[in-house]
């Protein structure tokens, strides 16, 4: 067996013009509306569609940034589409550089101004750019036009196609900043770091220009280092050049980066001619250090072993553009599942999910996605060089990225024959890009050969569906002296129904826990995504092209197995509490093992307890400071005691120290409120009753029998509807919808009655989604099923338009107005023919969008000269404005906690608070 140990340090500040550019630059969106036309046929070319003149009146509208595949009339498109739009000059802008930038197209574009090809683009995950200062019409309009075309494909997700994310023009002098990489080495023992930056200037002048530049760093907002040097660097005319600045920054400055303290700092450079600013790049950095020693992983000289999620990032009614607000519920969901490290998705990631990777701390790998068997896995291909060149360029200054990965199953030498050839040299040049971070590949086959490209991975990536813990060991066995982190585990789908999500996440990561070489786990997945995939019985997604793979549904739904995940992916194995008088109680956490998973040191926790009403108002709480919490560690207990009798809820949190609850108990004192039945609705054998949920319930059941006789219990769920299945054909039942939590049940709703007849069920609807001057509906599919009826208007039971199609899963509501509501049914026909019953009505009002609603504030705990806000998250929120009593704004960045701590702020500021959306 052979030790080795690799040392990577940190790095990070942007690079590239991805960023906000400060004056003297300017950023001009082209988002919007632009005209659209599918290419079936393959005549744009032929016809030169690109040329300005092509008449658009007969071509749909789409809008940018935005998925074809979100319109019904295009669900299902695959191949070339055309983009058009026109835009006008400024006079200002003359003699100045103009750069029209994509955020993402997918996959392979094609760029036209004024009937001029300006560039082209096949890597469809990436930014693209192109300077078109020489060939614009400064007399009137510029017409744009792209085509794309989504037919690559990468594994089973959905290829969903589009300008996906932004489009906009930078407007620069001339001389302008191309990039700058900053690597920032950390001495643990000295507390200090070295910090290096590369930045790249380059000169689209026809003279030669001589620039300055001026660097500042800031930690929370106070600058702690800024360039003295005067040096002026030659740029030659058309050209470019490399410079480089090198400063240390001293003890008291340095705060490390870490999953759980993602200190970031913040680095403005600026270039300058003649002492004028010409154009400046902005953005925030990480210091930290990432080790693997022996079987150890460490970071920040701590051995860490650590849990995560693969994530699809997507979901059914934004696609992929990914606006922010997906991004922040999606990370805030997996950072209260206690994630810190994760190869989070097969697919490189946007800035601004990298971006938020890096404040809230989940460590990641970027890729390049091939996968399986792959004619890129040859060491002679251009694309992947190409791709993972593109893509450490511009993702170099992420902490949250700790490795970039070549490749995901491609490993098996009879599928891929150049394998071994191609994951050495690409591995090499990934080493030679960027020395300071982990250089891996993906293997699904290390356990079945002794001659795998794992040789040549700093950290064992592994993927396992089964035998998660034998086959480790086997993987150990023919590749010793590694970690193995594992990539990806699961088993088989489990259910679209978040009831029915039955996933026995102890089981799995007990067969992974106790290994010293298994260092960590990563679920696949996170969330369902869309995909036709078909494999095995068990692997085959269903007909509503959601794949469910997830613990939280397209929508975002919790299933039954987020719960589970909750609990084993949490830093301590155990949070009880056990009454110990009328109003005292004993909280017991239990530490993990030195080889669990997770395991790692604890610093900056805190144990919060908040009491409810049966009006769910809060009425005491408090919260206190934990000690450091080692693995291995002896249980900790704590008492709590309240002061009324009149409490309903008792809620136990474990906070991590950015106010995540990553575990959580729960004490009913008090049945829930009766439920409310909506709706019931009958076939020949079998009856569904729709209720309202009801506040302190943690499940329901039916109490059901054939009219006048003693009532049966059906199943607990989760859900907010219950199905009878078995019932005797045109025959009456009686039905009653019970709630319960641990205190007891709630008294029945009101009797209904409701015969069995010859009617379908109605599709079960998931989830009725707002949107832009539209709404989304999710629902259910089986395979028998014809079409899909919708009726809607703007008057309850009062239905002026209706809709007819064949789309699986989704459909969207079109050509609405926003902030208005509407009332909505649904029915299925089936592929005999008949009509099912219409569904309840359902109100939902389109959004822009943007977040609604009124954000409650629960109540404010106290600690010491510590104050903890607990508030009610709102969905679509990207964050959030606390206003003080004295007018004093705090922003709060994250979206979905619900905890917020407020520190060094006086006792009568907080008497008057105001939450507001940011």
């Amino acid at each position: 067996m052979t030790n080795k140990k690799y040392i990577i340090t940190s790095f990070t500040i942007l690079l590239i013009t991805q960023v906000y550019l400060q004056s003297p630059a300017q950023h001009v969106s082209l988002n919007g509306t632009w005209h659209f036309k599918t290419d079936l046929y393959k005549q744009g070319e032929k016809d030169k569609w690109f040329l300005p003149q092509t008449n658009t009146s007969g071509w749909d509208e789409m809008a940018v940034p935005g998925n074809w595949d979100l319109e019904n009339e295009y669900a299902a498109y695959v191949g070339k589409v055309w983009y058009k739009k026109a835009f006008k000059t400024e006079e200002a802008w003359k003699g100045r550089r103009i750069r029209l930038y994509f955020e993402s197209v997918y996959n392979d574009a094609q760029v036209w101004l004024n009937g001029k090809k300006m560039t082209e683009n096949h890597l469809g995950f990436l930014p693209f750019w192109v300077d078109i200062q020489d060939d614009l019409n400064w007399d009137g309009e510029n017409v744009l036009v792209v085509q794309a075309d989504n037919t690559f494909k990468r594994g089973a997700i959905w290829n969903w196609g589009g300008i996906r994310r932004s489009v906009w023009l930078e407007i620069t002098p001339m001389v302008r900043l191309e990039q700058q990489h900053i690597t920032a080495i950390p001495d643990l023992q000295k507390g200090t770091a070295e910090i290096n930056i590369r930045l790249k200037i380059s000169n689209a002048d026809e003279k030669d220009n001589q620039v300055g530049y001026q660097y500042v760093l800031l930690k929370d907002g106070k600058e702690v280092w800024q360039s003295k040097t005067k040096e002026i660097i030659l740029i030659p005319a058309k050209g470019e050049k490399l410079h480089e600045i090198n400063f240390n920054l001293k003890k008291q400055d340095v705060a490390l980066w870490h999953f759980n303290q993602p200190h970031l700092y913040t680095g403005k450079l600026r270039l300058t001619i003649d002492n004028q600013p010409v154009h400046e790049l902005k953005d925030r950095f990480g210091i930290r250090k990432i080790e693997i020693d022996g079987y150890q992983f460490k970071l920040n000289g701590e051995s860490i072993r650590t849990v995560g999620f693969n994530l699809v990032p997507e979901d059914r009614t934004t696609g992929n553009t990914l606006p922010l607000w997906r991004i922040k519920e999606d990370v805030d969901l997996m950072k209260s599942l206690g994630a810190n490290m994760a190869r989070t998705s097969h697919l490189p990631l946007p800035k601004d999910f990298l971006d938020y990777l890096d404040e809230k701390g989940i460590m990641t790998f970027e890729e390049v996605s091939l996968w399986g068997k792959d004619e890129m896995v040859d060491p002679e291909h251009p694309m992947p060089k190409e791709w993972l060149e593109r893509m450490i360029t511009l993702k170099y200054n992420h902490p949250s990225i700790i490795g970039w990965s070549i490749g995901n199953e491609i490993g098996f030498l009879n599928a891929n024959p150049k394998v071994m050839e191609y994951v050495a040299t690409a591995s090499e040049h990934a080493k030679q890009l960027d020395p300071h971070r982990l250089a891996v590949n993906v293997s699904h086959s290390a356990q079945a050969q002794e001659k795998d490209p794992v040789k040549y991975s700093d950290l064992i990536l592994y993927n396992r569906y089964g035998n998660w813990g034998k086959d480790a060991v086997k993987v150990n066995e023919l590749h010793p002296g590694k970690p193995i982190f594992m990539a990806e585990y699961g088993k088989e789908l489990n259910n679209e129904n978040p009831n029915e999500s039955l996933v026995d996440a102890k089981s799995m990561l007990d067969k992974m826990r106790g290994k010293i070489f298994l260092i960590g786990a990563s679920l696949w997945t996170f969330n369902d995504y869309r995909s036709f995939w078909q494999a095995g019985p068990t692997w085959t997604t269903p007909p509503s092209q959601n794949r469910t793979w997830g613990i939280v549904n397209t929508f975002r739904k919790k299933k039954k197995s987020f719960y589970a995940f909750k609990k084993e992916y949490a830093p301590v194995q155990s949070l009880s509490i056990k009454k110990t008088a009328s109003r005292r109680a004993e909280v017991s956490i239990e530490p993990r093992g030195e080889l669990d998973i997770p395991a790692y040191s604890m610093n900056g926790y805190r144990l919060v307890w908040a009491a409810f009403s049966k009006k769910d108002q809060l009425i005491d709480g408090s919260f206190t400071n934990l000690p450091e919490i080692l693995p291995g560690d002896n249980t900790k207990s704590q008492e709590i005691n309240w002061n009324t009798e009149e409490v309903a809820r008792l809620e136990i949190h474990l906070l991590d120290p950015q106010d995540y609850s990553v575990l959580d108990t729960i004490v009913h004192f008090t049945p829930p409120p009766l439920p409310e039945i909506l709706s019931v609705h009958s076939a020949t054998t079998s009856i569904r009753v729709i209720f309202k949920p009801v506040k302190n319930a943690t499940a329901y059941y039916l109490r059901y029998g054939k009219k006048g006789e003693t009532l049966k219990k059906s199943a607990l769920t989760i859900n907010d509807f219950i199905e009878v299945k078995g019932l005797e054909r045109f025959t009456g039942y009686d039905f009653e919808v019970v709630a319960i939590n641990a205190a007891g049940e709630s008294l029945p709703s009101p009797k209904i009655t409701t015969k069995t007849d010859e009617d379908e069920l109605p599709p079960i609807i998931w989830a009725t989604v707002p949107s832009n001057e539209a709404f989304f509906i999710g629902y259910t599919v089986d395979r028998q099923d014809y079409l899909y009826e919708i009726a809607y208007g703007t008057q309850t039971g009062q239905y002026t338009d209706t809709l007819v199609l064949r789309n699986v899963g989704v459909c969207k509501i079109p050509n609405l107005e926003n902030g208005k509501t509407y009332y909505y049914k649904m029915r299925l026909r089936k592929q005999w023919g008949f009509a099912s019953e219409w569904s309840h009505e359902i109100s939902v009002m389109p959004d822009g969008d943007k977040p609604r609603g009124s954000i409650s504030i629960k109540g404010v705990l106290k600690e010491g000269k510590d104050y903890l806000l607990l508030f009610e998250p709102i969905p679509k929120a990207s964050g959030y404005i606390l206003e003080t009593t004295s007018g004093k704004k705090i922003n709060i960045h994250h979206a979905q906690s619900g905890f917020y701590t407020l520190k060094g702020i006086a006792p009568e500021e907080i008497e008057n608070l105001t939450l507001r959306l940011k």
